[in-house]
C-alpha cells in the first residue's frame, strides 16, 4: 500500500512538476465577443468517440518537439506520457464531470504530485477534460470556425479527417478532425506550421495495468493540502 502523500517541496517546485503535464495545442486567446456559428462544440464533438483509445502524437512546444502517448478510458480515466519523462494520470469525478484529480509523476525529479482541478485553477492552470483527452482547447473570446483545406506542403494525416479553420485574433489554426476517433490528427498554425501530428492510433482494449502508478521511492507531494492551508 502506498504511503500517504507528504508535503516535501515549495510551490515553485510543484509548478515545475505540473508544467509539462498541461501542454496543450490551442488557438490564441482574445477578448470576449459574440461567437460565430458553427461553434467549437459542433465542429469538434466528442460524442460517439471510441470507448477506449491509445494514440501517439508529436507536438511542438516552446522548448522544442515532444512525443506523447495518450490512453483514454472513456470519459473516466486518462493517462498522458510525455517523452518517457512525465506521466500524468487524470481521474474524473463521477459525481461532478467538471472536476477531476490529477497525479503527475516526474521520473527525472522522482517526484509525484497530486492536485485537483479546482486547485489547478487557483494556480492559473485552466484546463478541462476535453483539453486533456483530445489535445485541443476551446478558444476564449471571439473566434470563427470555417471549412478548410489541408495547408500546402503538409504531409498527409494518418487517416481520413475533415479540415476546419479556427480564426482568432489575426491567427489561423487548421485542424484535421477525425470523426472516427474524435481526435485532431493534425493541427497547423499560420505562425508555426504543423504543431501537432498523431502518428499512431490503437482502439483495442487497454492493458489492465495502464493506470497503475510506478513511483516507488519517489517524493510524494499533496498539492491540495498545501494550497488548502494557505
Amino acid at each position: 500500500m502506498p504511503r500517504p502523500f507528504a508535503i516535501k517541496r515549495g510551490r515553485a517546485a510543484m509548478l515545475a512538476s505540473l508544467c509539462g503535464a498541461l501542454l496543450i495545442c490551442s488557438p490564441a486567446h482574445g477578448s470576449p465577443k459574440k461567437v460565430h456559428a458553427p461553434t467549437f462544440e459542433s465542429a469538434f464533438s466528442a460524442q460517439g468517440e471510441p470507448p477506449t483509445l491509445h494514440f501517439t502524437v508529436k507536438y511542438a512546444a516552446r522548448d522544442g518537439l515532444h512525443t506523447m502517448q495518450v490512453w483514454r478510458d472513456g470519459e473516466s480515466r486518462l493517462r498522458r506520457r510525455t517523452d518517457d519523462a512525465v506521466d500524468t494520470y487524470v481521474i474524473r469525478d463521477a459525481s461532478d464531470p467538471t472536476d477531476y484529480q490529477m497525479i503527475v509523476v516526474d521520473y527525472d525529479k522522482r517526484i509525484t504530485t497530486r492536485i485537483d482541478r479546482n486547485n489547478l485553477v487557483r494556480l492559473g492552470r485552466f484546463s478541462d477534460w476535453f483539453d486533456l483527452s483530445h489535445g485541443l482547447r476551446h478558444p476564449v473570446g471571439a473566434y470563427r470556425i470555417v471549412p478548410a483545406e489541408a495547408p500546402p506542403n503538409t504531409d498527409a494525416p494518418l487517416a481520413s479527417c475533415r479540415w476546419y479553420g479556427i480564426e482568432q485574433a489575426g491567427e489561423t489554426h487548421r485542424v484535421c478532425w477525425s470523426e472516427k476517433d474524435r481526435l485532431p490528427l493534425v493541427i497547423w498554425s499560420s505562425a508555426q506550421g504543423v504543431v501537432w501530428r498523431v502518428t499512431a492510433v490503437d482502439r483495442e482494449r487497454l492493458p489492465r495495468d495502464t493506470f497503475q502508478l510506478h513511483d516507488a521511492g519517489f517524493v510524494r507531494n499533496d498539492a491540495n493540502a498545501e494550497l488548502d492551508n494557505d
